[in-house]
């Protein structure tokens, strides 16, 4: 999926419905059953679905931000949906996101068949109109599901499942350098963060033998929400450690990953200008590999200026900041 204006995703899923047709009853379950999986997902309340007078009111609505923002939209195209200029608009900005950014968009024709999807009536505008056409034309030619008569949990339940295959595995990646912090810091975050429900990676003891990054972590961090880097005293020493960096700085401007650096008990100078530890780290590297070897780690990473990463001091107090 392309980068979306340089932002991250905020949701998982965006639903697009008609609120008289299927709030409290299908898009409703749906939603909770999206819910039940921890998926994040944009459900605007029935009660406030009000229809757009033109489509620069939309430009400024945060229900446009959110279809930007989310990796799949899932469009309940139900038998007064095309009588919404609120939904045609929405409609219309996420097949442009589908072209522009490669977003998922799945539709769900609910007890109508896609030969049934038009405009109920004529619009005014006739440029916007021409543009809602169009995107009806488009979605009826994505593959998606027809509901009829079958049990609507199992039907919900076959949605849900492949959500939950078609998103990240983990909420978080941790990189840190396991001498420094595995049983200490890092651990403790870990324990932390498993308390409160989130599903994280962190790599076993035994994974980090050799100099090599192993593929089940270059693939735990593609499928990863969050990276959070805990950048300690020798984690510049480390090839995997650094490798591992590269990787989570390829899929933060790839695939707008989240990435959070922690530094622990060393400046953000030392990282970025490379002078301390991370300065001999370096030197080491070059010495070993020689300067212009492809083997020598790459530190591009440490002096990015388009970053903007969370940037956490540690100052010693590990349970107020875990607990935050």
């Amino acid at each position: 999926m392309k980068k979306v204006d340089g932002c991250s995703y905020m949701y998982d899923v965006f639903l697009c419905f008609r609120g008289e047709d299927t709030y409290c009853t299908f898009t409703g379950n749906l939603y909770h059953g999206l819910s039940n999986k921890r998926i994040k997902t944009f459900f605007f309340p029935h009660q406030i679905q009000n229809d757009y007078n033109d489509n620069e009111q939309l430009q400024h609505s945060p229900i446009l931000k959110a279809i930007r923002e989310s990796r799949i939209s899932i469009v309940v195209l139900s038998e007064n949906f095309a009588s919404s200029t609120r939904c045609l608009d929405e409609l219309e900005n996420i097949i442009r996101c589908r072209k522009m950014y490669g977003q998922l968009v799945w539709p769900i024709f609910y007890k109508v068949y896609p030969s049934e999807v038009r405009l109920l009536s004529d619009y005014p505008h006739s440029n916007r109109l021409q543009r809602w056409k169009q995107a009806l034309s488009e979605v009826t030619v994505i593959s998606g599901w027809i509901y009829e008569t079958e049990y609507e949990y199992q039907f919900i339940q076959k949605i849900v499942e492949l959500a939950v295959q078609s998103l990240p595995c983990y909420d978080v990646f941790l990189s840190f350098c396991g001498e420094d912090t595995r049983y200490s810091f890092t651990g403790f975050l870990y324990h932390a963060l498993s308390n409160e429900g989130f599903k994280i990676f962190m790599d076993d003891e035994g994974l980090e033998g050799g100099n090599q990054i192993s593929q089940t972590l270059l693939e735990a961090i593609e499928k990863s929400r969050l990276s959070i880097v805990v950048l300690s005293e020798n984690f510049g020493y480390s090839t995997w450690c650094l490798d591992e960096l590269d990787k989570i700085i390829k899929c933060m401007k790839t695939k707008n990953q989240l990435v959070w650096p922690i530094f622990y008990k060393i400046e953000q100078s030392d990282v970025s200008n490379q002078t301390k530890s991370y300065g001999k780290a370096m030197t080491a590297h070059e010495d070993r590999f020689g300067k212009q070897s492809e083997n020598v780690p790459s530190t591009s990473c440490f002096n990015n200026s388009k970053l903007c990463w969370t940037c956490i001091m540690y100052l010693g107090y590990m349970q107020f900041l875990i607990g935050k």
